[in-house]
């Protein structure tokens, strides 16, 4: 196991960090073309339009409101589907100036702004009704946005692209550019608790997704969806050093895929839905939709 530190500040670079070896591929991956930001909650379908943020019926696409608080290019938003106090209600979205903003779907009042030093690559919502950032140095954010305070929490050196929280929001699943995956604990410091193995040559991490479980099953189930086509499910136990992870499913479509834009998700009812290769399959009996410009999952 490795530890780090946590710090109450924002953070920056530190040649202390642990290592993970992995083998970087011989040619650098380069994806030019990312999804058109959007997301959704079980009524409204949200998508970025440069600066602004359209919220539109998911019956009638009618214009339930516009959301024009930022000053530069959207990047990336999440909508809080997870904690009690979100409940569909609150969004973060993060624009080219490196500020998040938090707000109000309801209203479309902004609730608490985060500004960070380093490029934020991805966000996630935990139940506690925290937001986790991951930037371009490794490093986890932590923002409460009813106090807009925060915590940093520093990784190994490699740009996160891939962020997912568990429900016990103690245990971090974490993807890495270089195509390490992390299940970590981030306090009271950094530790590693296992290291899941690449299935082929590393490549990025597209997306991580939790299926959560009751507190009667032993186990909770991890979507790791990486750059080149490869979709696992692992089975990750309760706690989580009770016993290592295992591989539980393999969907992929073919052995030979080329790098490009993959996403994935759960639905409600434990299907999964994968966009790769320019489409949308279907997995696990999956149920699928396709959203304006990006995907959605209701």
């Amino acid at each position: 196991m490795s530890t780090g530190h946590l710090a109450r500040q924002r953070s920056s670079s530190s040649s202390s960090r642990p290592q993970i070896r992995t083998t970087t591929p011989a040619t650098p991956i380069r994806l030019e073309q990312e999804f058109e930001p959007c997301a959704a909650t079980a009524s409204i379908f949200l998508y970025a339009q440069g600066s602004s943020i359209i919220c539109l019926h998911h019956d009638t696409l009618a214009i339930d409101r516009r959301f024009e608080s930022h000053k530069e290019r959207i990047l990336f938003l999440s909508v809080d589907n997870v904690s009690e106090r979100g409940a569909g209600r609150l969004v973060v979205s993060y624009d080219a100036s490196q500020t998040a903003i938090v707000w109000d779907l309801f209203t479309g009042d902004e609730i608490a702004r985060f500004a960070s030093y380093e490029p934020i690559r991805v966000a996630a919502w935990m139940k506690n009704g925290n937001v986790a950032f991951g930037n371009s140095q490794g490093n986890v954010i932590l923002f409460e946005p009813s106090t807009s305070e925060h915590i940093s929490a520093r990784t190994i050196f490699d740009p996160i692209t891939a962020i997912a929280p568990a429900a016990d929001c103690q245990t971090y699943a974490i993807g890495y550019l270089n195509g390490s995956i992390l299940l970590v604990a981030l306090r009271p410091a950094f530790t590693i608790l296992h290291t899941l193995p690449a299935p082929r040559a590393p490549s990025p991490i597209a997306n991580l997704a939790w299926h959560a479980s009751s507190t009667k099953q032993k186990s909770d189930m991890l979507a790791i969806q990486t750059s080149d086509g490869d979709l696992r499910v692992w089975s990750v136990a309760k706690p989580p050093t009770a016993e290592p992870p295992k591989v539980i499913r393999i969907l992929k479509r073919t052995d030979s895929v080329d790098p490009g834009l993959n996403w994935i998700a759960w639905s409600k009812n434990g299907r999964i839905i994968q966009y790769a290769e320019g489409y949308v399959a279907s997995k696990l009996k999956l149920l699928w939709r396709c959203g304006l410009s990006g995907l959605m999952v209701s």
